[in-house]
């Protein structure tokens, strides 16, 4: 193989690599993107009252492995004359923790009978959150940008004349 071959073949595995980080850094990118305007929207929904109808802590335990808990509620509400029920405390629903006592204050909060401001879904009515999701995502999306433009400029680099 002589030095131009060779030279080629380093210039098109730096551009692979480059658009590698470029796809994975888009694909993060989109994610991002993504929660971010779920979250935004959720705060658009119409507010309704709530009240907890079921507030139960649900035990589960894989083999080898630690107990796990969460809290599983139900909840009914009024929507355009409506009666309905949801069992989502935020948009991606409760999450599994091995930490019994931190479910147990969630417990606490939503306790049976208790009422709450529940954010309904206008395009679904029968999904409604007690929770917002965090807008963090939208304030990171710098971090995939970088790697976006890091691929891009490997595959810059490999392709600009060398100075002699």
């Amino acid at each position: 193989m002589d030095g131009s071959n060779s030279n080629l073949a380093a210039k098109l595995f730096l551009c692979m690599i480059g658009l590698m980080l470029m796809l994975a850094g888009g694909v993060f990118e989109w994610l991002m993107i993504r929660s971010y305007t779920h979250a935004k929207e959720s705060r658009e929904w119409p507010q309704v009252e709530a009240v907890i109808l079921r507030s139960v802590i649900d035990e589960r335990q894989i083999k080898g492995s630690p107990p796990e808990f969460r809290l599983n509620v139900l909840y009914g509400y009024s929507y355009n004359n409506e009666d309905l029920t949801s069992d989502h405390i935020s948009p991606r629903g409760a999450k599994w923790t091995k930490v019994e006592a931190s479910v147990g204050v969630l417990a606490e909060q939503y306790a049976t009978g208790s009422s709450h401001t529940a954010w309904v879904n206008p395009d679904q009515l029968d999904i409604a959150i007690l929770e917002h999701d965090t807008k963090a995502a939208g304030y990171t999306l710098w971090f995939p940008a970088l790697i976006i433009i890091g691929g891009g400029g490997m595959i810059w680099g490999a392709f600009k004349r060398p100075k002699v």
